[in-house]
């Protein structure tokens, strides 16, 4: 069959000189800088356009003598995110005590490691602790030795990380969706209920989130560049990182994820090889094995605690680790975990799977970040210890699926946010009337719910309601600025009603009333951030060791049950015979059996929810003048 002629037959073609061909060239490649994907150098003319972002910041250079003229907008944007990144996560981040059990404890490893110099066994209260791996002890003391010990230099690492995550889901979203909706999922992660909270406590999830966030952004480089010799030895590293900072879990998630989800993605033009895979395994093995080994060697039952105990019986057993919980546990976590963002995704639900149906540009995105929440979130589900925050992985590809359905359907969006902010408003309103109705809700938990944490609740949400109700309905954007203020914006509001909580939560109040000098001993119970807040081990009598909250100390206890810091209940006896002045920590369940222990007059000097401070004395000596410590208002 013969071709049809691209021009009439009796047309001749002219021929091009060399200028019209660049003319011509540069007209063609113009537009590229346009893309989402491959924008990272835009044309010269852009590094001169003024704009608020860039007068704002000559206005905040000026005084300090510095000059930001030609520092191009996209450069500006970035730092001013970085800026913003920090109110969010380190604003007021010692604001509240270290929260027992968790913060207190991981906070006490980090004081001992940097006090006692050893950097490869953990010690908790002077005992070893091996529960968890040591990257975020390492962290943590580092943060200590630059700061000094204290609430923020405890926090400073999880902030860190969570400012981390919210970059690498920038960067992952980027070459997934383009830069204007990954600014979005970013903004999604740094504003969910869930990473506000968690990305602001002493604990090792966050962390854990940044390198499995890390890890798969390097796999999606190595399948997107055809560059697995590059970007597997860095996805390697971040799983040894993950590793080394909560265990194996470090590396199944990520590899579990990207098992699922790569397959909506476009197939690489070759096929990898076996080099990348074995640099990917050393890069991972590096930071582990060396310390693995020191650690074993030190703690020849370390690795058989660590595989049977920490791995597969947690993962196996509800009943060994007490944080059992339905399989459906994590459908009741996702809702509070993203709060507003949870009416985006329910309303983007539809345009969602539209958009994978017919194959859109976004449909390989759309089917990523689906497989990979949803194996996380599963991965998880089938876990017998469950907890919220293990979920936070999960976080990335729910923004990224929350941000491409702001996309493509802003007005259905802007209607149900109208229709949430109508929701808020009646529920201010009915925290205006509970304020008034109940002014304080009893129990072990909930004293939470006081008076002033309704005022605050129900006034947020009467203003953001009525907001968003205002303008939502109009202004898509509007709607997406308002579920991204929501939850900051609670938070703040809810710092000073909480701080009662928090204090309550704490040991720093009942080591106020401590003499630092003094012999204190805890008799079968133990505040954590007891030994951090004294600066020093506190003596445990129990028969178990179980009130360490520590599964390491107590599978060993037939080992360490006669240390320095940990000794049996029996040992009460020959304390009380010192003449020494003692202080006595106990649970209230537990005064009447050390009275009938004990020999000597015990006098309470402070009562909080879950302890008791007494000072012991002799028979004929004053009960409190000799203690030199402070008798609180309202102790009994």
């Amino acid at each position: 069959m013969a071709r049809t002629p691209s021009r009439p037959t009796g047309c001749r073609s002219r021929p091009r000189s060399s200028s019209t061909r660049r003319r011509r060239r540069r007209v063609s490649a113009a537009p590229r800088h346009s893309r989402a994907v491959g924008d990272r150098h835009a044309p010269a003319a852009v590094s001169e356009t003024r704009s608020p972002a860039s007068d704002a910041l000559r206005a905040l250079a000026a005084p300090l003598g510095l000059r930001v003229d030609g520092v191009r907008p996209d450069t500006i944007a970035r730092l001013g995110g970085l800026v913003l990144l920090g109110l969010l996560f380190a604003a007021y981040l010692g604001a509240w005590p270290l929260f027992d059990p968790d913060e207190g404890r991981n906070a006490e490893v980090a004081r001992e490691m940097l006090v006692g110099g050893d950097w490869t066994v953990p010690h908790f209260n002077g005992l070893p602790y091996l529960d968890k791996p040591v990257l975020f002890f390492w962290l943590v003391a580092a943060a200590f030795r630059v700061l000094g010990v204290g609430e923020v230099a405890a926090r400073l690492p999880a902030a860190l990380a969570a400012i981390a995550t919210v970059v690498f889901t920038a960067a992952l979203g980027t070459r997934l969706i383009g830069r204007s909706r990954a600014l979005v999922a970013a903004g999604v992660v740094a504003t969910t209920p869930m990473m506000l909270v968690f990305g602001r406590l002493a604990i090792f999830d966050v962390p854990l989130t940044a390198f499995i966030t890390a890890a798969l952004y390097c796999l999606v480089r190595a399948r997107l560049d055809g560059a697995p010799m590059r970007w597997w030895p860095a996805a390697g590293l971040a799983m040894g990182l993950a590793v080394l900072t909560k265990g194996p879990v470090g590396v199944a998630v990520p590899l579990l994820a990207w098992a699922a989800a790569r397959g909506a993605l476009p197939r690489p033009a070759g096929r990898a090889g076996v080099v990348p895979l074995v640099l990917a395994l050393l890069a991972g093995a590096l930071p582990v094995v060396p310390w693995l080994v020191a650690a074993a060697t030190r703690e020849p039952d370390f690795l058989r605690y660590a595989l049977v105990d920490e791995t597969a019986l947690r993962f196996l057993s509800p009943a060994r680790f007490h944080r059992a919980g339905p399989v459906y546990f994590y459908a009741t976590v996702l809702p509070w975990a993203l709060g507003v963002w949870t009416v985006v995704l329910a309303a983007s639900a539809g345009p969602l799977v539209r958009l994978w149906r017919e194959g859109a540009p976004e449909a390989a995105a759309v089917g990523f970040a689906a497989r990979a929440a949803a194996i996380i979130v599963l991965f998880f589900s089938l876990s017998a210890s469950k907890r919220a925050q293990y979920v936070l992985p999960a976080l990335m590809p729910l923004a990224l699926l929350a941000a491409i359905g702001i996309a493509a359907a802003p007005a259905r969006i802007a209607t149900a946010m109208a229709a949430a902010g109508r929701s808020a408003l009646l529920a201010g309103v009915v925290a205006f009337a509970l304020a008034v109705a109940a002014p304080h809700v009893e129990g072990p938990e909930f004293f939470v719910l006081t008076p002033r944490v309704f005022t605050a609740s129900g006034l947020v949400l009467v203003v953001w309601g009525a907001l968003v109700a205002a303008t939502s309905a109009r202004r898509p954007l509007a709607a997406v600025v308002c579920a991204a203020c929501f939850a900051p914006g609670l938070g703040l509001a809810l710092l000073g009603p909480l701080t009662p909580y928090a204090e309550a939560r704490s040991a720093r109040a009942l080591a106020s009333h401590i003499d630092p000098a003094a012999r204190v001993v805890a008799f079968q119970t133990f505040e954590p951030g007891l030994a951090l807040y004294l600066g020093h081990p506190v003596l445990l009598l129990s028969d178990t060791g179980q009130e360490l909250t520590s599964n390491y100390v107590r599978s060993a206890h037939a080992r360490l049950g006669r240390s320095a810091t940990l000794r049996p209940v029996a040992a009460l006896h020959a304390l009380l015979r010192d003449p020494t002045p003692l202080y006595l920590v106990a649970a209230p369940a537990r005064l009447r059996e050390l009275r009938r222990l004990g020999r000597r007059r015990f006098v309470p000097l402070y009562v909080d929810r879950r302890s008791v401070l007494l000072a012991a004395h002799r028979v004929d000596a004053n009960p409190v003048g000799d203690t030199g410590a402070r008798r609180p208002a309202g102790a009994s």
